[in-house]
């Protein structure tokens, strides 16, 4: 795998999970993950299903010219969903290796917001 691979670690993230999730657990947040995905609109299905061709079109384009970019991850962890903790880690440690190979990056965390940081802390990217 070329160290520079992002959709490849990102397709691993969910492989990080087994070895730090138990049985029991991981069968806990797939019946979440089955309750939940139904009720996903047709954007957020969308959205699902592009993640997934920009993870390897930015793996592409490594290296990336050097233009200042601010990456926004929220930090906010959900105990109550199954997984969610152990995900938020692992989204902030390929954050961080993404970042590192990126000069004139910056990494704002968002502690108050999940995923949909433009909904919930719309004005925090303007305040950098």
């Amino acid at each position: 795998m070329p160290s520079h691979s992002l959709f490849w670690r990102k397709k691993r993230c969910i492989r990080f999970r087994w070895p730090h999730m138990t049985a029991t657990e991981w069968a806990e947040r797939q019946r979440a993950m089955d309750e939940v995905m139904p009720r996903f609109s047709g954007t957020q299905k969308a959205e699902l299903e592009a993640y997934k061709a920009s993870g390897k079109a930015l793996a592409d384009a490594l290296p990336l010219p050097e233009v200042p970019i601010i990456l926004l991850t929220g930090t906010k962890k959900n105990p109550e969903f199954p997984g969610n903790p152990l995900e938020q880690d692992l989204k902030l440690e390929l954050h961080n290796e993404l970042l590192a190979k990126i000069p004139k990056s910056k990494h704002v965390l968002v502690p108050n917001s999940r995923h949909y940081i433009q909904n919930l802390r719309s004005r925090v990217g303007l305040r950098r």
